[in-house]
């Protein structure tokens, strides 16, 4: 009988063991395969491979692109990289900007002919720089700023603090008349703060309009550059509101916890929003969601949905950022940039 007892109690705690791994695998999947209550337009087709070049630095964003040449932005605030629409090779540019520990981070460099415009929100000011001369111009500003968007030499969309509520509010901005403060007359001031209406700005060439599409809830706007809104549009998914609990410490105000994402990065480009989805759909296999990285398609001009398609990712990682520029989408896995074709959509 003493013999036996081991023998039991392997077999008692080998059972129990696969009984737990089945049990996890069981609500691992359940939760996994959660509906969400909406169905995306795949399209079947995987992006077409085009380049895939690693640099010695790790690009924090993809500044734009003009005269045959990429622009980007390293971790290094006083450099600028270049490359030509290939990804042939990787030129540093070093920028003369007077040293301030406060161009550090919060930085989002820009391109408008032979302008480099660095925003700097920690300043709080815009720097603007000449490719061409060498030289820099700080504009400093009497308030913080929170997203920026540049859409003409020397003009701004920003998103700042309303100087009674404290809620946020776009505000046009002229470096030539930056004492001269033009705010919005749509974005709602309740004293809830920036965090459950956060997101991320960019600005559409082709149809002159600046998005603003949401982090926490479903949906995104369109303004012109006066600050006048042209509509508001829901995404598929079913998030309308996320419940955004915000603690005081002090003066200022944090959030308690950070709520699930819906939307994370986005992307505009002739017409077009790219933006990518947090959220399963119903019609998605939970494989192919983890696997890849879920961008859906909208239109600036009406805000329809238009479809969606995959970003796969790279040697293990999702992407890190992305740029859609004339029908290539180039995504940024640290120091690795892949271009691929982008699907006609």
């Amino acid at each position: 009988m003493r013999n036996k007892r081991p023998v039991v109690l392997l077999i008692t705690l080998f059972l129990t063991s696969f009984a737990i791994i089945g049990a996890l695998a069981f609500l691992s999947r359940n939760i996994t395969d959660k509906k969400n209550g909406f169905t995306r337009r795949l399209i079947p087709s995987t992006l077409p491979f085009r380049k895939q070049v690693t640099f010695p630095v790790t690009i924090n964003n993809i500044i734009g692109s003009q005269a045959g040449k990429l622009y980007f932005q390293g971790s290094n605030p006083y450099v600028l990289y270049t490359t030509t629409l290939s990804l042939d090779s990787l030129k540093e540019t070093p920028l003369s900007v007077p040293p301030d520990k406060k161009i550090r981070s919060g930085i989002h460099m820009f391109l408008r002919g032979n302008h480099l415009y660095i925003a700097c929100r920690n300043l709080p000011g815009i720097i603007d720089y000449d490719l061409d001369s060498g030289k820099s111009n700080i504009h400093t500003l009497s308030y913080f700023y929170s997203k920026e968007t540049n859409f003409l030499k020397d003009q701004f969309i920003l998103r700042a603090k309303d100087r009674k509520t404290k809620d946020p509010v776009f505000i046009k901005l002229n470096l030539n008349t930056d004492t001269i403060r033009e705010e919005d007359h749509f974005s709602t001031k309740n004293g809830s703060s920036n965090f459950p209406t956060d997101g991320i700005l960019n600005y559409d060439a082709t149809t002159h309009l600046a998005c603003y599409s949401y982090f926490y809830q479903n949906g995104f706007i369109c303004m012109d550059t006066n600050l006048n809104i042209q509509f508001k549009a829901r995404t598929i998914d079913t998030i309308t509101k996320r419940e955004i609990k915000v603690a005081h410490i002090g003066t200022s105000l944090t959030m308690k916890q950070p709520p699930q994402l819906v939307n994370r990065i986005s992307s505009v480009w002739a017409g077009k929003l790219y933006l990518e989805s947090m959220l399963k759909a119903d019609n998605e296999l939970p494989s192919d969601f983890a696997e890849n990285t879920v961008i859906d398609a909208y239109s600036l001009t009406n805000g329809n949905y238009i479809a969606s398609f995959y970003i796969p990712r790279y040697k293990g990682n999702k992407l890190y950022q992305f740029s859609v520029i004339d029908n290539k989408l180039y995504a940024v896995y640290g120091k690795t940039v892949v271009v691929y074709d982008l699907p006609p959509i």
